[in-house]
């Protein structure tokens, strides 16, 4: 009889630590996993503001055949909005609200003199995420001339 009165109670009190042990470590990795994701997402935003950047400083006259789309607007029509009016802000995707994109491109473009253009691209989430910062990246370029053959 003596032994079963002692089971009972270790049996409970390694189920009160479990308990304990459980309560305690899963918010932590539930919290631990979403700081993951934002830091992932933050890293996405900060590759596409990368690669959209170096696409336009890579943008080159005539333009191969190749169709170049930053979003859904091609690189060339971008090029010619530049050299059209300064400074210039484009919004993309051009249609956000029915495509409803992952993260929202803000490229905004001025004239520096003559020849160089200061061109600034900010990536952000959709209002309803917007736990993370926004990513802005500046660079300087000068501005692509048609080749005269």
């Amino acid at each position: 009889m003596n032994t079963r009165g002692f089971f009972l109670i270790e049996v409970l009190m390694g189920l009160f630590l479990i308990g304990l042990i459980t309560v305690s470590c899963l918010p932590i990795l539930g919290t631990a996993s979403h700081q993951l994701r934002l830091a992932k997402d933050k890293m996405d935003m900060i590759f596409m503001a990368e690669s959209i950047i170096e696409r336009i400083k890579s943008f080159d006259y005539p333009p191969n055949g190749d169709d170049v789309y930053i979003y859904d607007m091609r690189l060339a029509d971008l090029i010619e909005t530049f050299k059209e009016e300064d400074p210039v802000e484009v919004q993309l995707p051009l249609d956000a609200k029915s495509s409803s994109p992952r993260y929202l491109c803000i490229i905004y473009k001025e004239n520096m003199d003559g020849a160089l253009w200061k061109i600034r691209v900010e990536i952000s989430l959709p209002k309803e995420a917007n736990k993370i910062t926004d990513v802005e990246i500046m660079a300087n370029m000068p501005i692509p001339e048609e080749d005269q053959e």
